[in-house]
């Protein structure tokens, strides 16, 4: 009877543990819970990627300032890593010139996070600063989440 009682209650107890599923953003669709397919690469050390003249003048006041979606390729692929991106932003505070400046690996989170960035919006720079160029930020995407480092 114990032979049979243990397994039985093991496998039960395994069924528990499945990960619900996650919502899609805007769309009321789920997806299945994230499994990584690889390690999450080393991420680069952002300070050491800005120059000493590199987004100076002002200081930069988010007014909107969203974090990138996880994509749906990636999350299914099981992808992690990093992009950072460099962006320009005006007087007025909108944000301009939106490029990567690196990412590991190369090519699945790009579009999400330059496409975010190009979005945001700054409050006015002060100081009567016109400009300030190659600001600098990095996201990572680990574990089917996104931050911002």
């Amino acid at each position: 009877m114990r032979a049979i009682l243990i397994p039985l209650l093991l496998v039960l107890s395994s069924c528990t543990a499945v990960p619900q599923a996650i919502p899609l953003p805007g769309t009321g669709a789920t997806r299945g819970p994230f499994i990584p397919r690889d390690e999450f690469p080393v991420p680069p050390n952002v300070e050491r990627l800005i120059g000493p003249e590199d987004c100076r003048g002002s200081t930069l006041a988010a007014a909107s300032a969203d974090i990138p979606d996880y994509p749906v390729r990636a999350w299914s692929l099981g992808r992690q890593g990093w992009v950072v991106v460099r962006f320009d932003v005006e007087a007025n505070g909108d944000v301009d010139n939106v490029r990567i400046a690196r990412a590991v690996p190369d090519g699945p989170f790009n579009r999400e996070s330059r496409q975010t960035v190009r979005a945001w919006q700054f409050r006015p720079l002060d100081n009567g600063v016109d400009r300030l160029n190659n600001c600098v930020v990095m996201f990572e995407f680990r574990a089917g989440e996104v931050a911002l480092r």
